[in-house]
């Protein structure tokens, strides 16, 4: 019997783009064409996106519009060099003295980094949980994805929020679920929709709290 999770840290293996579509909120389209542009020039769809990247393209949805394309780079270059430093994406893991400067005609604009860090390590923290917390065991529902010791598919609990239930009255429904295993499966179902399924537009970026 074999018993699948994704247990390794996001970052370790690569994201994806569809992976990096939801941590970032930047169409996996957009993703796409910026990789095919040149212009996350360390990164390639086999590889995988990392934590720099993914910062960039956050900032690049921010700010990509004052920018020229020398400027783009220069941009992240400077938030590649700051991935040692910065590590996974978590609130631990940021340095004080982490913004940019982007040299402009006439001057310079200074980046901050720290929110867009931190938006970033609450999805990543997310993603995380669905590596944890979602397996596929064929003795358990043919293998359909489930929450971790239990028979709750994922994918049901997506059908209920899309269906209009709040997370107080899925976990009321179902007491082996708690907020995090709800925000888990919906990372889940948003970076791996099941084929065929349509994707219910207001829930795509909503994380439950």
């Amino acid at each position: 019997m074999t018993v699948t999770s994704i247990r390794s840290k996001p970052g370790s293996i690569g994201i994806s783009a569809v992976e990096a579509a939801w941590l970032t909120e930047v169409p996996a389209k957009t993703i796409n064409a910026t990789i095919d542009r040149g212009e996350l020039a360390r990164s390639s769809r086999t590889r995988g996106l990392r934590p720099s990247d993914l910062l960039y393209l956050i900032l690049r949805k921010e700010i990509g519009g004052a920018l020229s394309a020398d400027a783009k780079r220069e941009l992240y270059e400077k938030v590649s060099d700051l991935r040692l430093a910065l590590g996974e994406p978590s609130s631990a893991h940021l340095p004080r003295s982490a913004d940019v400067a982007i040299p402009l005609a006439g001057g310079a604009l200074r980046v901050e980094i720290k929110p867009a860090w931190l938006r970033l390590a609450k999805r990543w923290g997310a993603l995380r949980a669905a590596r944890n917390e979602v397996v596929e065991d064929p003795a358990i529902r043919s293998g359909e994805p489930v929450i971790r010791g239990t028979r709750i598919p994922v994918y049901l609990i997506g059908d209920l929020l899309a269906q209009g239930a709040d997370v107080k009255e899925i976990m009321e429904d179902y007491p082996a679920l708690d907020a995090t295993k709800i925000r888990a499966a919906l990372a889940y179902i948003e970076t791996r929709p099941k084929r065929g399924r349509p994707r219910d537009r207001d829930s795509m970026n909503e994380v439950p709290r």
